[in-house]
């Protein structure tokens, strides 16, 4: 225990990215060029640091590889679009996470499940993946970006093909300056061999808090121990600072069961205040931990006067009590 004390004290005297929490949060893409403006709405309502900028490729099939830049999608998704979503989060003093996310277009397969068959496949996998991420690399550098992701819950790929992202994170290194990661799925920290190459553990949290319609804040801080102890486990076992790279809650009923499960739940009735619980437990829980760097909030829109509301029960914190808990807990904990 003295020894992993120590060892945190000398990585934040060295290295001044440990120095304050990431109380971050993750800006959702449009289809359409939005007003940029509207990020100081966000980062006055949400007394936020950090924002998670995502980027996404396609996998339309387990022969194609993936494709990124697509100017049939969403404008946020083109190599115009990422640079302008961090240029204008810079703008308001936010520090920027680049996150790159995986689609899959086939099957209704997961990001985290899919794969080839043959080698030859395989290779073309490797080789379109890592012009993206090297791509991604190249705009993080040249914009400062202060940490970006090599991949986000693509569990069977970088388990089956370890020695491609050895390799990969040191071509990134080459490229970019700033500080790297990989976001495992919440159920996917022990599937990750390449810890120790980066600067930090990223995991999208969405553990179970409670199976209450609205759960009491002492339960849910009661089910987090046992988490909370297995990642603390996690950190000192790489001697690596964890972050949550995604972390949130529908304003539903039961939102602390199965918090990944978005799609199931679309007609779960409004919730305002199990949302908030949630939320609040998990800041509680973990922002005083001096092996815990922070994390980003899961999901929040420019269109800031048109998102979330008395009446959504989606992801979105926005205009709904967990905003304010969000917001009030950013405010004092830094």
């Amino acid at each position: 225990m003295i020894r992993f004390s120590v060892f945190l004290a000398f990585a934040l005297l060295l290295n001044p990215f440990f120095s304050q929490k990431m109380n971050g949060i993750s800006v959702h893409g449009v289809k359409y060029k939005p007003n940029f403006e509207n990020y100081s709405y966000l980062a006055k309502s949400s007394n936020a640091n950090w924002a998670s900028v995502q980027a996404f490729c396609f996998v339309k099939s387990p022969t194609s590889g993936v494709d990124f830049n697509r100017k049939d999608y969403w404008y946020s998704q083109t190599i115009e679009g990422i640079k302008l979503y961090i240029k204008n989060a810079k703008k308001q003093n936010l520090k920027v996470f680049l996150k790159p996310h995986t689609i899959t277009q086939y099957a209704n397969v997961w990001s985290g499940t899919f794969g080839c068959t043959t080698e030859k496949d395989w290779k073309k996998l490797e080789l379109t993946y890592a012009k993206y991420i090297l791509t991604l690399a190249e705009i993080a550098q040249e914009n400062k970006v202060e940490a970006m992701s090599i991949g986000v819950e693509i569990d069977h790929f970088i388990s089956k093909r370890k020695k491609f992202f050895n390799l990969l994170i040191k071509y990134v290194r080459i490229v970019y300056k700033g500080q790297l990661t990989y976001c495992a799925n919440w159920d996917g920290i022990n599937k990750v061999d390449f810890w120790k190459q980066l600067d930090f553990i990223g995991i999208d949290s969405y553990f179970t808090l409670s199976t209450e319609k609205t759960p009491k804040l002492s339960d849910c801080k009661s089910q987090l121990k046992t988490i909370k102890n297995m990642l603390k486990s996690v950190s000192k076992g790489y001697n690596k600072k964890i972050v949550f790279t995604e972390f949130g809650f529908q304003s539903r009923d039961y939102s602390g069961l199965n918090p990944w499960s978005w799609e199931k739940n679309k007609q779960t009735p409004v919730n305002l205040k199990a949302q908030s619980v949630c939320y609040q437990a998990v800041l509680e829980t973990f922002w005083g931990e001096d092996w815990f760097l922070g994390g980003f909030s899961w999901k929040w829109h420019l269109d800031y006067s048109k998102s979330g509301g008395n009446y959504d029960n989606s992801y979105t914190p926005q205009n709904k009590p967990a905003e304010k808990t969000i917001s009030d807990f950013y405010l004092t904990h830094l």
